[in-house]
């Protein structure tokens, strides 16, 4: 048995909001119609750390209670428990014994991209340990090959190019192609943007896997309302950059406004009680635009107002039954480190 480094490896990738086009990013519909999405890495994070040495692979979820032991690499198996770092063991294997914990910063279903960043930050530090070095955007397509290849699972490249890269990124999505370019903000007007952000996490339970699997069984039998309603999203994607480039905040709320009349085609949950009124409180309040946070309706709500008027949107969600999670824009993307660890 190889004897275990007085070390651990450290990971930690940004999770995201959406500001528009999410879900048109997905292959299923970027083959067909080319798929485009802006969204902005926010300082709430995942976290990982690797240790070698041991007998078995032990990996562990820290925040969601869940743990799985498997004796050596040929006894994987993909059974919806801790998935994400069975696969990326699978793609970047070590020798012998290695724990794997993992913890996220986000309440459990926000809809804020947890998926990808967990298979970046999971990626970036099993590659470390193998002493090999990766691009950010090879580990966004890593992330992405892991999803849809290894695991089966549709997904689409946002959450893991916002994991990696961080600040703002607009992407153009085609069959088997992928553009980024980093949406240009200096510190002044990241700061006026977070002024007027408020992010608000629903704290309900909310089934996306199967909102998602609606909307991408719609999309390949041509369904025309979905199709056209994920086609207004991507459409919004070149306004919404424009005016987060200007510092138009107006202007940005009112296209997140444009973005609902698609969301309802989309997700009934935008239409259900419990949402309706949470979004007339938020616009009681004096909120400007407001939109889901990811390409699912039911998990958390981006809100865009008046700086002036921050606090009295957060006080609006809070007495409806939502959470505030407070975030800044993460500038940084995924990192990896290595922390000593404390002798026996």
């Amino acid at each position: 048995m190889l004897e275990a480094p007085p070390y651990q490896v450290c990971a930690r990738a940004p999770l995201r909001v959406d500001l528009a086009g999410g879900g048109t990013d997905v292959p299923l519909f970027a083959a067909n119609y080319g798929g485009a999405a802006v969204g902005a890495a926010i300082s709430l994070s995942v976290h990982v750390e690797v240790r070698l040495g041991g007998g078995t692979i032990r990996l562990r979820s820290e925040d969601r209670d869940r743990r799985v032991t498997v004796p050596q690499p040929s006894a994987i198996t993909y059974d919806g428990n801790l998935d994400a770092p069975k696969a990326a063991l699978n793609m970047l294997p070590v020798t012998g014994g290695i724990e794997i914990l993992t913890r996220s910063d986000a309440p459990p279903g926000a809809g804020l991209g947890e998926r990808g960043a967990l298979d970046v930050a999971v990626l970036a530090a099993l590659a470390h340990c193998r002493n090999e070095a990766y691009e950010a955007t090879e580990l966004a397509e890593l992330a992405f090959h892991l999803e849809t290849e290894e695991l089966r699972r549709p997904s689409g490249r946002q959450d893991p190019y916002l994991a990696a890269l961080g600040g703002v990124q607009s992407l153009e999505v085609g069959a088997a192609t992928v553009g980024a370019r980093a949406v240009s903000l200096d510190a002044d007007r990241l700061a006026e943007c977070g002024a007027h952000l408020v992010l608000v996490y629903l704290g309900r339970p909310y089934a996306a896997e199967s909102a998602a699997r609606r909307i991408w069984d719609a999309v390949a039998a041509g369904q025309s309302d979905v199709v056209a309603a994920l086609v207004g999203l991507r459409d919004l994607v070149a306004p919404v950059v424009e005016s987060w480039e200007l510092g138009d905040w107006r202007r940005a709320g009112r296209l997140f406004e444009a973005a609902t009349r698609h969301y309802v085609v989309l997700d009934p949950i935008w239409s259900a009680p419990f949402t309706t009124s949470l979004v007339a409180a938020l616009r009681g309040a004096g909120a400007w635009g407001i939109k889901p946070a990811g390409p699912r309706a039911g998990a958390s709500l981006l809100v865009l107002g008046p700086r002036d008027r921050r606090a009295e949107m957060a006080s609006a969600a809070q007495a409806h039954g939502g959470v505030v999670l407070d975030c800044t824009i993460a500038t940084q993307g995924v990192s990896v480190w290595r922390e000593s660890l404390p002798e026996a």
